[in-house]
């Protein structure tokens, strides 16, 4: 094998590359005429050939997305073929399912709006039988819950006809509008006899399904009483369409007033419908559906029944101009104290009202009074969580600002000077001149000690003039004053105020100043002594009064207390370290009471039950529990109330000095012990603590 050679020497050995000579040669153009075939003559000849390829090249794409649209227009038209015939199919199913249902013999007879009479009570007190609360529940997010009690009347335990005793009901007990008419909305017919014959084919189809076969829904649902009765069935119908209508299922709705012996507030919607479809086609002509909508018989199907009813009020509550919300949680999801009550019925509700016995309308009596106390406690115990939060930030915003650097600011050395105005009466008539000559005592000399600060601001020295001993003496007629008097006042933005006299000269004394003088323009009376009993009522210029030194009067409590030094760290700490001590017994005097409460709740069922099986009574096993709950909650309201009795005597100061609210800050160099623990801070309040009892 020959060995390679360097880049160099094959470059140097590699065969020279020569000039090309083309070939002579004629070309025609497209009119026949010859010329020189050269690279430039060949240019139009090339670009007529790429131009012809690219044509032939876009007509094969053009065909061949003409061949694919066609591919895609078969396929689409055989998929609508496809469609067509499985709607048709469809239709065809859906038609099966569906009968139609006419009445033969149509009634004659005219159903008459007969409203129930009402009953002659013997008992004064029916109206407040039944517990109540004051006003509407309403939770911290401003929400209010909604009302729906519903029930269904089966084949197992209702008797034949029961669709038609129902709507009865619920049509004679409807309110009137203005012109008499009751407030019934039905989509089954256009007049209630119409819609108690659909109902009552409905029922004969729903009883032929099977054993214990639901054959109507009965709804009640509770309305604002705040809005008109129009307002009021406007919700129902609104509800009854979107929730059943739309579906094609059958709903009959009317509209109930309160009784005279209930309360006014209890207005509330009857709602009858059934889950099979049933849509009216003429008059007492009616397609039934085959089979029944089962989608919307179960727990989830209520509750979205629920909140679309809470939606409805809510809009028509904006639309009445009261911007209520309404929600469809429970009471127990909003996070609110209140316990369910018993429902009665109708005979055990009439009963109450008569003035009978009825051990679950007392159980709810105490329920709601149970209810009402843990509502206070709770909104008590919510009030004391927002002032804490409040006390947390406040703390951290001091211990922020308290590892900031202290600036030294000046103290103002001015002195504020006051404008004392001298007035005089106007006499009617002129009294005669005086030359009683008035003795003015002397005024020691005033001086003021330096101003001492409490804080971390440095303090400075002044010097102030020290004042000359005033003498005056006036005889004759007292001379008339130009302006008036000038005072200077010390600076009494400071914490600590100087006395107004030295006491390290005891011969000093101030003398007792007269408490009225007379300076005026207008010369004294010869009798100066009678001088009060000439003045008349209704003068408009009184005589001149004496300058008096202002010497500022402070309580006992404002001169003990000092201004706490927020800058010391250590006063912070031992606050914090309190309120934290504080929170920690607070919380174990709660559990301590939480366990005699249920110590004492734990007795009083093992005494019930020891009374009951000693000696057994006729009554029902509800009333017994009912009896132990009710020892249990006045045990426990009993040992609540001593306590605050006990809390109450330890607060109370005993030398009747002030208090101030809230966590006082302690003093440098004062203990802990020398205070009552129990009477620093009010929060967290133990439960029952703030309640009326």
């Amino acid at each position: 094998m020959a060995k390679p050679s360097t880049p160099s020497r094959a470059l140097r050995n590699a065969p020279q590359r020569k000039e090309h000579r083309y070939i002579d040669a004629l070309i025609s153009d497209d009119f026949g005429r010859p010329s020189k075939l050269t690279i430039q003559s060949a240019n139009s000849f090339a670009k007529k050939k790429l131009d012809a390829a690219s044509q032939s090249l876009q007509l094969r794409n053009e065909q061949q997305q003409k061949k694919a649209r066609r591919i895609e227009v078969r396929d689409w038209r055989n998929a609508e073929r496809y469609i067509a015939a499985e709607l048709r199919d469809s239709d065809r199913r859906s038609r099966a399912l569906w009968r139609s249902l006419n009445t033969k013999v149509r009634p004659d007879q005219k159903v008459r709006h007969t409203p129930p009479r009402e009953r002659k009570r013997a008992w004064p007190f029916a109206s407040v039988a039944l517990p109540r609360y004051d006003g509407p529940v309403i939770d911290r997010n401003r929400q209010r819950g909604v009302f729906m009690r519903m029930r269904y009347y089966s084949r197992k335990t209702a008797k034949a006809g029961v669709s038609q005793r129902v709507a009865l009901y619920c049509y004679h007990g409807a309110e009137l509008d203005e012109d008499g008419d009751p407030y019934v909305a039905t989509n089954v017919g256009y007049s209630i006899e119409e819609a108690l014959c659909g109902f009552d084919h409905l029922e004969q189809i729903n009883w032929s399904a099977q054993k214990n076969a639901k054959l109507l829904m009965h709804g009640i649902l509770a309305v604002d009483h705040r809005q008109s009765p129009d307002e009021m069935m406007a919700c129902g119908v609104r509800w009854a369409e979107g929730a059943l209508g739309r579906f094609d299922l059958p709903y009959l709705v009317t509209l109930h007033a309160p009784p005279p012996d209930g309360d006014q507030r209890n207005w509330h919607l009857h709602i009858l419908w059934s889950y099979r479809p049933m849509v009216r086609t003429g008059d007492h002509e009616w397609d039934v559906g085959a089979m029944l909508r089962t989608d919307l018989d179960n727990p989830k199907a209520m509750k979205a029944f629920r909140e679309m009813f809470a939606a409805v009020m809510t809009e028509m509550s904006y639309e009445a101009g009261q911007n209520q919300v309404w929600t469809a949680k429970s009471n127990a999801d909003r996070g609110l104290p209140h316990e369910p009550q018993v429902h009665l019925g109708g005979a055990k509700t009439n009963m109450a009202r008569d003035g009978e016995y009825v051990a679950e309308n007392e159980d709810n009596h105490e329920r709601v009074l149970r209810s009402k106390a843990a509502a206070i406690d709770d909104a008590l115990r919510h009030a004391d969580a927002v002032l804490t939060n409040a006390q947390i930030v406040a703390r951290a915003l001091t211990r922020r600002f308290a590892r900031l650097p202290m600036l030294s600011m000046p103290v103002p050395q001015r002195a504020a000077s006051a404008l004392t105005s001298v007035n005089t009466e106007i006499y009617s008539v002129a009294p005669p001149l005086s030359m009683k000559t008035i003795d003015v005592p002397a005024v020691p000399p005033i001086r003021p000690e330096a101003t001492r600060l409490v804080g971390s601001m440095p303090v400075r020295e002044r010097n102030i003039a020290r004042r000359s001993t005033a003498a005056v003496s006036l005889s004759g007629c007292p001379a008339a004053t130009p302006r008036p008097a000038r005072i200077e006042i010390a600076n009494l933005r400071n914490w600590r105020l100087p006395p107004l006299a030295s006491n390290r000269e005891p011969n000093v004394k101030l003398p007792a100043i007269a408490k009225s003088a007379t300076m005026s323009k207008v010369p004294f009376p010869t009798q100066a002594l009678l001088l009060r009993s000439v003045y008349k009522r209704d003068q408009s210029i009184e005589p001149p009064r004496p300058v008096r030194p202002i010497v500022p009067q402070l309580s006992e409590f404002a001169k003990s207390w000092t201004r706490p030094d927020f800058a010391d760290p250590d006063i912070l700490e031992r606050v914090l370290a309190r309120n934290e001590a504080e929170r920690k017994r607070d919380e174990k005097r709660r559990n301590r009471e939480e366990e005699t409460s249920v110590r004492a709740a734990q007795s009083a069922e093992a005494a019930a039950s020891q009374q009951a099986t000693t000696q057994p009574q006729p009554t029902k096993p509800r009333a017994g529990t009912s009896s132990s709950r009710k020892n249990a909650w006045h045990l426990a309201r009993a040992k609540r109330l001593k306590a605050m009795i006990e809390s109450d005597e330890a607060e109370r100061p005993v030398d009747g000095a002030l208090r101030q609210p809230g966590r006082a800050i302690e003093r440098p160099g004062e203990k802990r012990e020398d205070k009552n623990p129990s009477s620093q801070s009010p929060f967290p309040r133990w439960p029952g603590q703030g309640v009326s009892e």
